[in-house]
């Protein structure tokens, strides 16, 4: 067809290009292991904080036992403590465990094994006891997935530092990619594909565009008045002092509400464009932290901002502009 049709073998290829471009292009793994080591401090701060009430949530003299734990979950769920002699002794060796490969993971050391372990080992206990879980957990879990799927050791890691004492440092091969994609040879030393990292990224917008558009659907929300009863949740709200007029006057709670409701729905849309990228990165920590300063939900929030952490560019932070991995 001639005279201004399309030619859709050339659409499916220039789709297909984009497509692979976007997914393997290499990116800067020195954020990949930023995301690596933020999340196992998380993780260890977790493990830290569950340590005294180990026995009490998952014993078996706890408040619920082994066999009420495997009666009450779904049919798809499951646990290695569920097969595992269920003693004390046993119990703390598992938690053990599931530490050394959160410090092994956090050092860069096997680090992509050792997530894949602490994944296991999260499920487990988070299916051991399902009553104390909330979106922390299931936030907890992802990161570690997308850390197995992404060369979170390829930079910053006991691995990348063995890899060079063996091997030596692949100097020309670095500056060959680095004059192809444009930065320094410093940066392309640092330079892999990382489809993994992609992925999380989507996962971060997808969680901040579906909570926005599940308050659509809310009339507290869509009416301007959902703020008003978040602030009077004592149990959550409250961690630290804020402005009591906020919350009691109506054009104030309406102006908090619906500020959040679309900052969860521009967010997700405004971050994969580079003019708009970073404005989006600082309204998302800007809104973890005020959520942080006001509410009791210990990590979630701080696994938010590790998962955010996927979009920076460093080339970009220290004043270059780069091409690589950047959004269009």
């Amino acid at each position: 067809m001639t005279g201004g049709g399309y030619n859709l073998v050339a659409a499916w290829r220039s789709l297909a290009l984009s497509w692979h471009e976007f997914f393997h292009r290499p990116r800067d793994t020195r954020v990949c292991a930023l995301i690596r080591i933020t999340y196992a401090a998380l993780v260890l701060i977790h493990w830290a904080v569950l340590y005294p009430d180990l026995e009490l949530w998952y014993g078996e003299n706890g408040v619920l036992p082994g066999g009420v734990s495997r009666e009450v979950a779904e049919a798809y769920q499951w646990s290695l403590l569920w097969h595992l002699p269920a003693t004390p002794a046993a119990l703390n060796a598992c938690f053990w465990i599931a530490v050394s490969h959160t410090v092994m993971l956090g050092v860069g050391l096997l680090p992509r094994i050792n997530a894949a372990c602490l994944l296991v080992w999260l499920i487990s206990f988070q299916n051991r006891n399902g009553f104390i879980l909330d979106g922390e957990d299931t936030t907890m879990r992802l990161l570690a997935l997308y850390l197995v799927l992404m060369p979170c050791g390829a930079s910053w890691s006991a691995n990348s530092l063995l890899w060079r004492w063996w091997n030596g440092i692949q100097t020309e091969k670095a500056d060959r990619l680095g004059a192809t994609a444009g930065l320094p040879s410093s940066a392309a030393g640092h330079l892999q594909p990382a489809w993994g990292l992609r992925l999380l990224q989507i996962q971060m917008a997808v969680i901040f565009l579906t909570a926005g558009l599940a308050k659509i659907g809310d009339a507290d929300w869509l009416g301007g008045t959902a703020m008003y009863y978040v602030a009077r949740l004592d149990d959550y709200f409250g961690r630290f002092p804020t402005p009591t007029w906020l919350f009691d006057q109506p054009w104030s709670v309406a102006l908090a509400t619906w500020s959040v409701i679309l900052g969860e729905l521009l967010v997700p849309v405004f971050i994969w464009f580079r003019q708009t990228r970073r404005w989006a990165l600082v309204a998302a920590i800007l809104f973890h932290l005020a959520n942080e300063w006001t509410m009791h939900l210990f990590l979630f929030h701080w696994l938010m901002l590790a998962g955010w952490l996927s979009f920076l560019e460093p080339s970009e932070i220290g004043g270059r502009r780069s091409e690589v991995g950047g959004q269009q």
